[in-house]
């Protein structure tokens, strides 16, 4: 792969004049003429220069404008975040938020959509490389569609939901992987890490949150027919239509990767895609400053062997599976159990509703509060003072957990827990999206996603004990107590920086710096 801006201009021709948009001056001139390649072939282009600066800065031009300049990044990948929506919505369903069912279930029906989402991790590992993510998402944008057209269409039909959470959990497993890394690498690095947690956190977060309120403002009638329209079918209604979204958005918006392209050493598409991915889409310093960086990422990589990669990527792995355990943990059947308990025990069933959207709401802000303020707050900061506020969240709802006085403020301390829980896993999008080694990046955010969608898995299989559910809420509070202090002694900040300048943070296990 060439490391020059431009190409020498062909032997025997005088150069075209300068033309708009095209870099003239600042870059490197190639050091030989034409008559030093008369007859052979040129000389090989000179090495990336791997010392170049990592850290970035931010343009001096106002959030405003910067947004909208790069807005069509954010548009690549935000078919993937309705996709995304469509899967919050299920696993706020499977967790509990579900309206009366009338049809005999067992735990296999809300365990599926987990079991699909691990299915659809894993065949992406298959496919990382080797099929176009365009061509993934409109496959995923598809299963959305038809699960939610089943959905849509049946009636108290408990086989029918259950093959819909299989297809809704085989896209969103799909799309994870591809989608994560494809927003760290089309994202500059002032934008990298909002761009990355709204695709994620943001979106599951505002399902989880639609879910919610729909379902507890649903009106149920006590004497239904078999025929009636019902929360089941208002889901399903809702999800096709994010299929269908997502088909035609992914169908004219999403971009390839420029960092595989030039992997695939093609140039030329490179330069197309960081053309298409700022407006106004012109040639510019700045798109062939991204293309330098890009070759300097690449290099970076190319001389890691398969092992090496491996072998700095787990204790990546280690650090962000735990988080997202975390977030698994924070959201888990049994936390939704505990809630409702405490809302009819403390305040009557008339009074749920503005619980329940009181209690998606605090989820939902404490996600985009973060996300909005990802590249000013940074990454490191949230995450740890989430993670601290959430350890003594748990300990106090541990010790109020008693059904003897009605679970006397357990509602309003699941609320506070659930806003600052948001914060602490909101970064995770980014930091997955910039931490793994290129070889093996698509399969080590697969694996985390798996590992976060076990253990949802687990914890609904598992029974909840309704006397002595403190108990879930201590370990969570322990657990939350070494994810803080892992946090400050591991994770590093890495806003502002080029991934090459975050895989660099992230080969260092001890990371005590907070800048």
């Amino acid at each position: 792969m060439q490391n020059d801006k431009f190409a020498p201009p062909p032997m025997g021709f005088v150069s075209a004049p300068p033309q708009p948009g095209y870099p003239q001056s600042g870059y490197p001139q190639p050091d030989y003429t034409p008559a030093d390649t008369y007859g052979g072939p040129p000389p090989p282009p000179p090495e990336p220069n791997l010392n170049h600066p990592t850290r970035v800065d931010r343009p001096r031009e106002g959030c405003f404008k910067r947004n909208q300049k790069n807005k069509p990044q954010s548009n690549a990948v935000g078919s993937a975040g309705i996709i995304f929506i469509s899967g919050g919505m299920n696993i706020a369903w499977a967790v509990g938020f579900r309206g009366p069912i009338a049809y005999y279930s067992t735990k296999h029906n809300y365990i599926a959509w987990f079991i699909a989402a691990i299915i659809g991790a894993l065949i992406s590992c298959a496919l990382a490389n080797k099929v176009a993510k365009k061509f993934v998402l409109l496959f995923a944008s598809v299963l959305v569609a038809v699960g939610g057209l089943i959905i849509a269409c049946s009636h108290n039909n408990g086989p029918a939901t259950v093959a819909a959470c299989y297809l809704d959990g085989l896209a969103n497993g799909l799309i994870f992987a591809p989608f994560v890394a494809l927003a760290g690498e089309i994202a500059v690095p002032y934008m990298r890490g909002k761009v990355s947690a709204s695709l994620e956190q943001l979106c599951f977060g505002t399902g989880i949150l639609l879910q919610i309120v729909y379902v507890s403002s649903w009106t149920y009638s006590t004497y239904t027919s078999y025929k009636d329209f019902t929360a089941e079918n208002m889901k399903g209604v809702l999800s096709a239509i994010y299929g269908f979204m997502a088909l035609i958005l992914g169908w004219f918006m999403t971009i390839e990767s420029p960092v595989l392209m030039l992997v695939n050493n093609d140039e030329q598409g490179a330069i197309d895609a960081l053309r298409r991915l700022q407006k106004p889409s012109v040639l510019s310093e700045e798109t062939y400053d991204q293309l330098a960086e890009h070759k300097r990422y690449l290099a970076q990589n190319k001389d890691m062997s398969l092992g090496q990669s491996i072998s700095q990527a787990l204790p990546t792995f280690i650090r962000l599976a735990y988080l997202r355990v975390l977030n698994a943990m924070s959201l888990s059947s049994h936390v939704i159990i505990a809630l409702a308990l405490s809302i009819y025990a403390s305040y009557g069933l008339a009074s749920a509703q503005g619980w329940y959207i009181g209690f998606a709401l605090c989820r939902w802000l404490g996600t985009f509060i973060p996300s909005c303020f990802m590249e000013s707050l940074g990454r490191k900061n949230p995450t740890v003072f989430g993670l601290l506020l959430c350890c003594g969240m748990s300990f106090a709802l541990g010790s109020q957990y008693d059904l003897y006085t009605l679970l006397s403020n357990v509602t309003i301390l699941l609320m506070v827990f659930q806003f600052f829980a948001g914060m602490a896993s909101t970064a995770t999008s980014a930091y997955l999206s910039e931490a793994y080694p290129l070889g093996v990046k698509q399969h080590f955010i697969a694996f985390t996603f798996v590992t976060e969608m076990f253990v949802f898995l687990i914890i609904s299989v598992c029974d909840f004990n309704l006397m002595q559910g403190y108990n879930y809420f201590y370990v969570m509070g322990g657990m939350y107590l070494t994810g803080f202090l892992l946090g400050i002694m591991t994770l590093p900040e890495t806003k502002m920086l080029t991934l090459r300048g975050a895989q660099q943070r992230f080969s260092s296990f001890v990371n005590l710096r907070f800048n």
